[in-house]
């Protein structure tokens, strides 16, 4: 058979889902406070301040189980969240933490947590500032995050 009447098979697979889960509208746009903290606290390169929980909620989500990943301008340790611009605290980042408090890097996918019966997950999560520096400078210290959600 010449090439040009060749023939040749090109087999096609793909697998159909159910449509991917919804963010309570609640947690669509949300804040997390970090509260107040003086530079004592954060005196030394590395320190923290307390851990603030917060939560995402999904809803109509596929069987299985469901992670998060966040997503965000990195500061100088590319794991953590960087402060918004130059007139806001300096050396201070965002490191955010997975529900076991175990710490959760930008970019990477946070633990696992089964959708229940009803379609519905709760992600627990918690945010803390840390110092990137010896003596940070003050100011407010805060940052943008988007996540991604990840099916399993």
């Amino acid at each position: 058979m010449s090439a040009v009447h060749a023939q040749s098979n090109i087999e096609l697979r793909a697998t159909v889902i159910h449509g991917g889960c919804a963010i309570e509208s609640s947690d669509s746009h949300k804040t997390v406070s970090l509260g107040r903290w003086s530079v004592r606290k954060l005196q030394m390169a590395g320190n923290i301040s307390m851990p603030v929980a917060f939560s995402l909620a999904l809803k109509g989500c596929p069987p299985g189980s469901v992670s998060v990943t966040f997503s965000g301008k990195a500061a100088s340790n590319p794991a953590w969240l960087a402060i918004g611009d130059s007139k806001m605290a300096q050396q201070v980042a965002i490191q955010l933490r997975d529900h076991d408090l175990s710490p959760l890097d930008l970019e990477a996918p946070s633990q696992a947590v089964m959708v229940d019966r009803n379609g519905n997950s709760l992600l627990h999560f918690f945010a803390n500032y840390v110092a990137l520096v010896n003596n940070p400078m003050p100011g407010i210290a805060k940052s943008d995050a988007m996540f991604t959600i990840n099916y399993y």
